[in-house]
């Protein structure tokens, strides 16, 4: 393949071309690059507090766990405790309507 002036020319004025303009996009891509990692520093942060945020919401919800579990174990007893008083209360009526027939009669 033989290379005449003119094709030589072009070749030339092309890689000067690409020797000017190599500079500017590695200089715009260095500046890409600067804002993505700023872009990642910002996101890391945020994930970091979310994490800790997401931290104390299952701490919190553990408590939380823990202290509907009492309340259950107080509803339960007050439950027997009402059941009881319901008792006596129906043995106090019964005792009462055997008073009133003693009377009656």
């Amino acid at each position: 393949m033989k290379f005449n002036r003119k094709s030589i020319c072009f070749l030339f004025l092309v890689f000067l071309l690409i020797c000017l303009l190599a500079p500017y996009s590695c200089s715009s891509l260095k500046s890409e690059n600067q804002k993505l990692k700023e872009k990642i520093t910002d996101i890391n942060a945020q994930n970091d507090k979310l994490r800790r945020e997401l931290n104390t919401l299952k701490s919190e919800n553990s408590d939380m766990h823990t202290r509907l579990a009492q309340l259950n174990e107080q509803i339960s007893a007050l439950q027997r405790e009402i059941e009881t008083l319901q008792k006596d209360l129906n043995s106090i009526k019964t005792r009462l309507q055997g008073v009133e027939r003693k009377r009656k009669s």
